[in-house]
């Protein structure tokens, strides 16, 4: 049996204390016993909340830990061929040297990073589902709500691992408390997707259509919906996909924004395209580099993360007394491959000439001379995100859109082509986002076959959802990252079957040799 040793297993964040009885079995002063815990809506609801302030962990830089690097970013953006890292500061992050070349080394502390706060929120929704068939206050509409929002959480992480590791990461359904049988097998893809598929399912049958203003940002019916899809294509189920899809696009309450760039506002959060982002308080604690609750420091949610930190410019960029490394830079071949006239292009990296906006709004024309490249990250940033300005000038408070409406439906029609579906709706579909984004351009002609409608998807998704984490997945499921890649002259290999990325190296010395690596 192979096994693996879940280096995640920790406590809540909330400090809950598990204990054994033992000839003293004294209570903490300043801590409350698992026992004691788990009785009311209350304790519930901080339970199942501590699974989100993992997500938001992913984002962390708990140096003191793990010594991250944006670490998740590496994974997602300079894995791929949108971001690149600027040479002169190297030193700061001297592993993303490898992660740019695609050298995916087991040792990376990117993996061991990534799969820590994955398995971490696994295990705290796994609790939660548990915890809710012990004795408790709840009512059983209390406790089905909890079970299928902690469903969708533990869905949601295992997902990633399903992204990164092709479905041979672990499939933690339980925890496990006992530290002589605390290992878990590898799991398959088609383990991994089953149990995916059920999670969602679950979700979405059990989470509301909405909430209330007081909980705004907990995962809904749709938002499991969405996933559940997305699951069921990353899996090549195109057909239960493209159904899947559709609900959501009939059916769910959302609208693309009236135009492309106000997504990404900080005063636009949790808008009408938006169906799950993570959420992030605001300039309010004393600490601005405490961002996780894997720190020394108590426990306290995260209030935001390093994007301006990581992306925003250096040189003599406004206010740049310590407001940006500008690390994650993008690549030219990504600069280049915007249509003429794409105002993605001009909401997505500055340029030469333009309004640079700095912390506190300070502003100044863009001087190329700041990046490697001629170019920094403008979304999620500009005037609407750098007018607030942070404890120390590093930290973003802006939330991040993980799922948007026009990922969904850019999605349906990759489910309808791929699934031999309508190929006139597809293309409508396409063009639905195409249209509100780029009103100037040219709309996707009727008639196209299945090969050149999948060319032109592939360019509005990677248009439309720049720097948001999904281009390396689209390239593999597409099957064109060889080529892209080949294009800047790397070398792009699979770690194993759909596995991108090796397993880390921790997790496998932890398992005494019992865990292999992908294959």
């Amino acid at each position: 049996m192979k096994k693996i040793l879940i280096s995640a297993l920790m406590g809540l964040g909330i400090m809950l204390v598990f204990t054994r009885c033992n000839d003293l079995d004294l209570q903490p002063l300043d801590a409350i016993t698992e026992d004691a815990f788990y009785k009311t809506e209350s304790d519930f609801k901080g339970a199942v909340l501590a699974s989100y302030s993992s997500m938001q962990s992913l984002n962390g830089t708990s140096t003191e830990n793990l010594g991250e690097c944006a670490e998740w970013w590496k994974m997602i953006l300079m894995a791929s061929d949108e971001a690149t890292y600027d040479p002169a500061q190297a030193t700061n992050c001297a592993t993303n040297i490898n992660m740019d070349n695609l050298n995916f080394l087991s040792t990376d502390k990117a993996f061991q990073s990534v799969f820590t706060h994955l398995y971490q929120g696994i295990f705290r929704a796994n609790l939660v589902i548990e915890k809710l068939a012990e004795p408790n206050e709840l009512t059983d509409e209390q406790k089905a709500l909890f079970e299928a929002e902690a469903k969708f959480m533990r869905g949601w992480f295992q997902f990633q691992t399903y992204k990164f590791w092709g479905g041979q990461a672990p499939l933690a359904r339980t925890t496990r408390r006992d530290l002589n049988d605390i290992a878990l097998p590898n799991s398959t893809e088609a383990e991994t997707v089953a149990a995916l598929i059920e999670d969602f399912t679950a979700a979405a049958a059990g989470l509301p259509e909405s909430w209330d203003d007081s909980n705004l940002g907990r995962a809904t019916s749709w938002a499991a919906k969405s996933y559940l899809g997305k699951t069921q294509l990353y899996a090549g189920q195109y057909g239960p996909a493209a159904i899947t899809f559709m609900d959501v696009y009939n059916n769910g309450p959302y609208m693309l924004m009236p135009d492309f760039e106000s997504n990404f506002a900080i005063d636009q959060e949790n808008n009408q395209e938006s169906v799950f982002e993570l959420q992030y308080g605001s300039n309010s604690d004393d600490n601005g580099w405490v961002l996780d609750d894997n720190h020394s420091e108590n426990f306290k949610a995260s209030q935001g993360f390093m994007r301006s930190w990581w992306q925003d410019a250096a040189g003599d960029s406004p206010g740049n007394g310590g407001t940006g490394l500008g690390i994650y830079i993008p690549t030219p071949e990504f600069v280049a491959a915007f249509e003429d006239g794409d105002p993605r292009k001009v909401a997505t990296v500055y340029a030469a000439g333009e309004t640079y906006y700095g912390p506190g709004g300070a502003s100044a024309d863009y001087d190329p001379t700041w990046s490697d490249t001629g170019s920094n990250f403008k979304k999620y940033r500009g005037l609407n995100a750098t007018k607030y300005t942070p404890v120390n000038y590093a930290i973003d408070y802006n939330n991040d859109r993980l799922l948007r409406f026009a990922d969904v439906i850019l999605m349906y029609a990759e489910a309808l082509i791929e699934s031999g579906g309508s190929l006139g709706d597809a293309t409508n579909l396409i063009n639905e986002v195409r249209m509100r984004s780029f009103p100037t351009g040219t709309p996707i002609a009727d008639g196209l076959g299945k090969d050149d409608l999948k060319t032109a998807l592939i360019y509005e998704r990677q248009a439309e959802l720049a720097f948001e984490g999904h281009r390396l997945f689209d390239m593999v499921r597409f099957g064109i990252a060889t080529q892209v890649f080949a294009a800047q002259d790397k070398t792009f290999s699979m770690a194993g079957g759909k596995a991108i990325f090796p397993l880390p190296q921790s997790e496998i010395d932890r398992s005494g040799g019992i865990l292999s690596q992908v294959q």
